[in-house]
């Protein structure tokens, strides 16, 4: 099993993100300390996460309100 990576965003919401190919999950780390998976945000998000010029507000429209599970 690898590794998930994480890469950090410049944001003052979203701290990382990391795409779980193995479980096909998003993971958002925020800036609170919340890790949570988006297990039906896909891949595409995590890239458009990555290319926001916005993470919060790209968080705030897309993933609020999606299935989630808070992992730490």
């Amino acid at each position: 099993m690898a590794e998930i990576q994480w890469t950090e965003l410049k944001s003052s919401n979203v701290a990382r993100v990391a795409f779980d190919s193995n479980n096909d999950e998003l993971l958002v780390e925020y800036k609170s300390g919340g890790i949570y998976s988006y297990p039906s945000a896909g891949e595409a998000a995590y890239q458009d996460l990555l290319y926001s010029t916005s993470p919060g507000q790209y968080v705030n429209r897309w993933l609020k309100g999606q299935p989630a599970r808070r992992i730490k």
